[in-house]
């Protein structure tokens, strides 16, 4: 949660949802320092203190204390009991998504793209991301992906023949990284199984796009005040 309280407070909200079903989770929330109340302390295992970058939750997922970890956009809900099942999904990859797919594009701000080669489309979606940390491989990963979206954002870097617009997406990065860095060309990446469960976003329409089984989490991203001060 960076640069609006109002993230904070989705999160807090978030961390309860979780306890509801899965009451001895380990959880870590990353906040900047003025946004943490009594509350925090008492709902989460830990807290780490972030600046206000605009995607400082990239940064978050890189400082992670656990092994294998379950990364969660502040602004979700969790809704059903399989949370608890969820690090049963990794198995052998390194890091698994959910994922950006045709039949759900009515809802992406922007999926496809013009590159030197031709037309290319984000595949992952980073709302969720379950990743293995005991692997150095994943370790330099996640290090990367938030240093290539600060340079990316701060225009410090910029690949030639791709549209500025792409430089706020941290999917950008993300695509870059398993698309084009030979470092990751034997990075494990998958995508959940029924991986909507994982990340329901709240603006798909459940006529078009529902999972097989119950959804776990929803993301709230459509629709939220993410400007308005909530107490």
């Amino acid at each position: 949660a960076s640069r609006k309280r109002s993230f904070y407070v989705f999160a807090l909200n978030l961390i309860e949802s979780i306890r509801d079903y899965y009451e001895d989770a380990n959880i870590t929330l990353v906040c900047e320092e003025w946004m943490v109340d009594e509350r925090a302390e008492e709902l989460t295992d830990k807290v780490i203190h972030c600046n206000d970058h605009y995607r400082a939750k990239l940064w978050g997922m890189a400082q992670s204390p656990y092994d294998i970890t379950m990364y969660v956009d502040a602004d979700m809900e969790c809704e059903h009991e399989d949370i608890r099942l969820v690090y049963d999904q990794l198995g052998d990859y390194d890091v698994m998504f959910s994922a950006l797919t045709d039949d759900r594009s009515y809802v992406y701000a922007e999926r496809d793209f013009d590159t030197p080669e031709g037309k290319r489309k984000f595949t992952l979606c980073g709302g969720v991301c379950l990743y293995d940390m005991s692997k150095p491989i994943v370790r330099e990963f996640m290090d990367d992906w938030w240093e290539l979206t600060r340079k990316q954002m701060g225009n410090e870097w910029w690949p030639e023949g791709y549209a500025d617009s792409l430089k706020s997406w941290d999917q950008f990065s993300l695509w870059w990284l398993v698309e084009k860095d030979p470092k990751y060309k034997d990075l494990k990446v998958g995508i959940f199984d029924d991986d909507l469960r994982w990340n329901y976003y709240n603006a798909l329409n459940p006529v078009l796009n529902y999972p097989k089984d119950p959804v776990v989490l929803r993301h709230y991203s459509c629709g939220l005040d993410k400007d308005g001060y909530i107490v």
